[in-house]
């Protein structure tokens, strides 16, 4: 019979494994796409992205040899008023990012989202202080400028 699992102690995760990812430029998989709306009435799309694991050996970005590789994190492009032509602007740099041919006409948002997941793309990573019930808290986060193609095709 085959064993299930053998603890080994001296393969434990490092502790703080979920503290926020550092800032930096990260090879990353999109893997889902969706509509949020913010306590505020603020609508926006959520991206989950999830580092990739297949990074040979690359000084210039912080997941090289897979360092983070199959860490998650989510970040957020919001239509607000301060940002109404977001489908435009934002979300144009990160189809351009994903391979999406100029001039491309995506016919809704469930077409965007079925021709981006899963699509490899390069992101420059920040740092974004959220409030949350009175805590502040540091969280990972994308500007919609900070999206390129991937120089690492799978």
């Amino acid at each position: 019979m085959e064993n299930f699992l053998k603890t080994d102690y001296e393969h434990m995760l490092d502790e703080g494994n979920y503290n926020v990812l550092p800032i930096g430029d990260y090879e990353v998989i999109i893997k889902d796409v969706n509509r949020r709306k913010a306590a505020t009435g603020n609508e926006g799309i959520q991206f989950q992205i999830e580092v990739r694991k297949d990074i040979p050996e690359e000084s210039s970005l912080v997941n090289s040899s897979g360092r983070f590789g199959g860490r998650s994190f989510f970040t957020t492009v919001w239509n607000s008023d301060r940002n109404p032509d977001y489908r435009f602007t934002s979300l144009n740099a990160i189809a351009i990012a994903c391979g999406a041919a100029d001039n491309h006409i995506f016919t809704d948002f469930d077409d965007f989202k079925k021709q981006i997941v899963k699509k490899p793309v390069q992101v420059h990573l920040t740092h974004d202080v959220s409030t949350f019930q009175g805590e502040d808290r540091v969280q990972e986060t994308v500007a919609p400028w900070d999206w390129e193609p991937t120089n690492f095709v799978i």
